[in-house]
């Protein structure tokens, strides 16, 4: 009695199948190592952000015990991996100052734009640049357009991601 096996072309048809599942299976695995590296890439933005936040309010706290808050005016735009290798907790993507606008032969990392102020991230995997800034918050009573202690009201020094970048 001939069965399904003992067919002539059984092997090759086994062959077949198997190479399809083991690529379907490959494909499968691909596209979630894709999602899981785009989804690390972002929390780890996220986490670089925080603890940005959290050394600029050291810092705050450390001025306003000093009596320097006049002097927050310049860490508005600052480079706040400045801060970050003081405390030794620069992210190991940090990659440096540039003088002027960022070119496209850069490498994925941090990078501290020293022109506009600005903070940018080269992503590995999101295909996209971001930008970021210091920003200094505060009521300007006096409408000088610079935080004086003794005038103006501070409310927040914060990174915050900037959405349209001027050029």
């Amino acid at each position: 009695m001939n069965t399904i096996g003992s067919h002539p072309g059984a092997i090759l048809f086994r062959l077949a199948l198997m190479i399809i599942l083991i690529g379907i299976l490959i494909a499968v695995f691909l596209t979630y190592v894709d999602e899981t590296e785009r989804n690390l890439e972002q929390a780890s933005i996220r986490q670089t952000k925080k603890i940005i936040d959290s050394s600029l309010a050291i810092v705050f706290s450390s001025y306003a015990i000093n009596g320097r808050l006049n002097e927050l005016n310049d860490l508005d735009g600052g480079n706040p991996f400045d801060f970050l290798q003081e405390f030794g907790i620069a992210p190991p993507g940090y990659r440096g100052v540039i003088h002027s606008q960022a070119g496209k032969d850069l490498d994925p990392g941090w990078y501290y734009l020293q022109r506009p102020r600005r903070v940018l991230y080269r992503s590995y995997f999101l295909g996209s640049d971001i930008y970021f800034a210091v920003r200094l918050d505060y009521r300007d009573v006096n409408q000088s357009g610079r935080f004086e202690q003794a005038v103006d009201r501070f409310n927040n020094l914060y990174f915050v991601e900037i959405v349209a970048v001027e050029q």
